[in-house]
């Protein structure tokens, strides 16, 4: 059962919200991320709008990334960039259901 973290962002500066996403997906992907993904909304409520996604193989995984995260002095100098570049919007996690 994947759990997927899908998290959005408002802000106008593309080229930063694609350099950070490049240092997030390193620093993610160390914590036991299966992989972060970067996208735009084009269409409906939310265009204009980042979303970045992440999946995790499970609740443990995930639980292992968002311990190892909040002690990694690179995820709080990541956050406290994208603070001053994006609003964060939204965030939602999803649990996968094997079929």
């Amino acid at each position: 059962m994947a759990i997927t973290q899908m998290t959005r962002f408002k802000s106008d500066k593309t080229e930063e919200m694609v350099k950070n996403a490049k240092n997030a997906k390193t620093i993610f992907e160390k914590h036991g991320a299966e992989f972060l993904r970067l996208s735009r909304f084009h269409t409906g409520i939310w265009a204009g709008e980042w979303l970045v996604v992440t999946r995790y193989a499970s609740w443990e995984v995930y639980g292992k990334a968002q311990e190892g995260l909040a002690k990694d002095p690179a995820f709080a100098k990541l956050l406290a960039n994208t603070a001053t570049i994006a609003q964060l919007m939204g965030r939602n996690i999803t649990v996968g259901v094997d079929l």
